[in-house]
């Protein structure tokens, strides 16, 4: 055999290996950025970063579009690009499921695109038989657009809007082969039998899956809400203290410093207040420790150490203001207090993570996800009561 069918025959069998990364990338990302991790190529230049991207791929596609057709058709094929990019990062979960089927061996139904066989305009492709049956893949790739929608949003608010356009075209994606999904579920219904009026139970059975859609939605709203103000509660305070210490460490004009630092500890005031944080006292009841690491906490990560030290800062800021700004006294006290302030910025970074990963966010993400997965078990149930019925009436 030769080195190039060997190599075709490699790159055909391995390529959709791509898609299980392209996952863990989305999974990844809004983490990344949420923990301040520094993941651009150029820092200098954070716009290369979307520009590689782009020209890596999709850049890529276009230059071959561009010498395979002559004229300004190619204008046309390529203002397709974009609808075969959401297409594609929308079948990344079904694919990656597959993929790992095939690792494990595990041998499944082959579902085909629908075709309906529609040749009148009046048939109708409600009534086919042949739909696609729903499959809890349906169920991750609601997941995965829920969270590429909360990706978004950590994206814009932690100064890494170059990566919302990356996120949100997956996120599309997911939406749309969600919604794909489940509307072509939704009239799965023998065509063999013959048309008649519904009955009681049939309605009912509709009614019910309008209402579980419903109630979906709604679930994904609520949880889209849980998402947003937890992140206003929770993390946008310490982002908010992390620019203030950034003020703090570039300036060396005390008032200047003096009002960063009193601005951070006004956000340190709310976190502070925030009862689902860990907490400890002492035997008189005063409160040590307030720590979102719940396992093996440490205390670097203490809100109550944090509070105290931005205070000490604040007051040792009145101490070098007294000094006049040309002595070494000034000029030691200022660089000792930006030391400080990158120090506590470090400890409020190492903190954040752990304010995602709570034990009230994973008992609240574990009802969100429970509730969905009940309403689909549920639809799944009354679509196999309804085959069930079809199937008795063909016997008929």
């Amino acid at each position: 055999m030769a080195a190039e069918t060997k190599i075709q025959a490699f790159v055909q069998l391995t390529r959709h290996v791509v898609f299980p990364l392209m996952l863990v990338q989305f999974l990844a990302l809004p983490i990344l950025l949420a923990s301040h991790v520094d993941i651009y190529i150029m820092s200098l230049v954070p716009a290369l970063t979307i520009a590689l991207y782009l020209a890596m791929g999709p850049g890529a596609y276009i230059m071959i579009i561009r010498g395979m057709y002559d004229g300004p058709s190619w204008l046309s094929r390529a203002a397709t690009m974009p609808f075969l990019l959401i297409y594609t990062a929308g079948i990344s979960v079904n694919n990656t499921v597959a993929v790992f089927d095939a690792v494990l061996g595990k041998k499944n139904e082959f579902l085909r695109t629908p075709k309906y066989g529609m040749l009148k305009d009046k048939d109708d492709w409600k009534d086919n038989a042949y739909n696609l049956p729903f499959s809890q893949v349906t169920l991750l790739e609601i997941f995965f657009g829920v969270y590429g929608t909360v990706g978004v949003f950590v994206a814009i608010t932690t100064g890494n809007a170059v990566f919302a356009p990356i996120i949100g075209l997956q996120t599309v994606g997911f939406f749309y082969i969600a919604y794909m999904s489940i509307a072509h579920t939704r009239f799965k219904r023998n065509k063999s039998a013959a048309a008649r009026i519904r009955t009681r139970r049939e309605r009912m059975a509709d009614r019910m899956y309008k209402l579980a859609i419903g109630g979906i939605i709604s679930i994904i709203a609520i949880g889209g809400f849980m998402a947003y103000q937890g992140y206003s509660n929770d993390i946008y305070p310490l982002d908010r203290m992390r620019g203030n210490l950034d003020g703090a460490i570039a300036s060396s004009d005390p008032a200047t410093v003096k009002t960063h630092l009193q601005e951070a500890k006004t956000d340190m005031q709310l976190v502070l207040a925030n009862g689902l944080i860990p907490e400890k006292r002492d035997a008189n009841g005063v409160l040590t420790s307030k720590n979102p690491v719940w396992l093996f906490d440490i205390e670097t990560t203490n809100f109550v150490r944090m509070d105290a030290d931005i205070g000490a800062l604040i007051e040792r800021v009145d101490k070098v203001a007294t000094s006049p700004k040309d002595s070494a006294a000034f000029h030691t006290g200022m660089l000792n207090i930006n030391e400080s302030s990158l120090a506590l910025k470090m400890h409020l970074t190492e903190a954040t993570p752990f304010m995602f990963i709570s034990i009230a966010n994973i008992l609240l993400s574990v009802v969100w996800i429970s509730s969905i997965i009940i309403i689909f078990v549920v639809l799944k149930r009354k679509r196999e009561s309804m085959k069930a019925q079809d199937a008795r009436e063909g016997g008929i």
